[in-house]
């Protein structure tokens, strides 16, 4: 067996001067309002995007369900400067998520069996469904369901989605205007 040799750290050292900051701010100034409006628009909504995916990605943890059930039902809504995400979802039936007839009924994984569940074509949503009779024989059945998405986000009691769509914005935004105003203006303006 060889022995490990360690590499002296490396340190990087970081200078930021403000002068910069008011040359480029000086600049994007003198651009045409419709150009600056047009890359904060571009910018606006590419971050919107971004902190979309993650907060569908955050209810999907939450409620335990695979990231394709969120990823359509998280919409995002540009209103001004202001960036609006909203979780809007129906129940996912049991079905969906993998139902398999088992001896005593149905199994979910991840979800658990159900005891005299049977699967079959619902009349109630016109597509494969587990159900389960209320009482004894030839009652009337039910559809069951598993968890919808957009509660975890109502059940949000301390505000994580929030911070996380705020924080992404915040850390991303700048940079993606940047990006932006650098792609709209013209290469002979450069």
């Amino acid at each position: 067996m060889l022995p490990l040799r360690r590499r002296p750290a490396v340190s990087v050292e970081l200078g930021i001067d403000a002068r910069d900051f008011r040359v480029l701010g000086a600049a994007i100034h003198r651009l045409p309002a419709e150009l600056k409006a047009k890359a904060f628009r571009s910018a606006v909504n590419h971050t919107g995007k971004k902190a979309r995916t993650q907060v569908a990605r955050l209810a999907a943890k939450y409620s335990g369900l695979p990231y394709r059930f969120t990823r359509d039902a998280a919409q995002m809504k540009l209103t001004g400067d202001d960036v609006e995400i909203r979780l809007r979802s129906k129940w996912i039936s049991l079905a969906a998520l993998g139902a398999v007839k088992s001896p005593r009924g149905v199994r979910v994984r991840g979800r658990g069996s159900y005891a005299g569940a049977f699967i079959a074509t619902s009349k109630i949503s016109g597509g494969r469904a587990v159900l389960i009779r209320k009482g004894k024989s030839r009652t009337p059945v039910r559809e069951l369901y598993g968890a919808n998405p957009a509660h975890a986000m109502g059940e949000d009691r301390h505000g994580e989605f929030e911070r996380l769509a705020q924080s992404l914005m915040d850390r991303d935004f700048a940079d993606r205007l940047l990006h932006e105003i650098n792609r709209l203006i013209p290469r002979s303006a450069r």
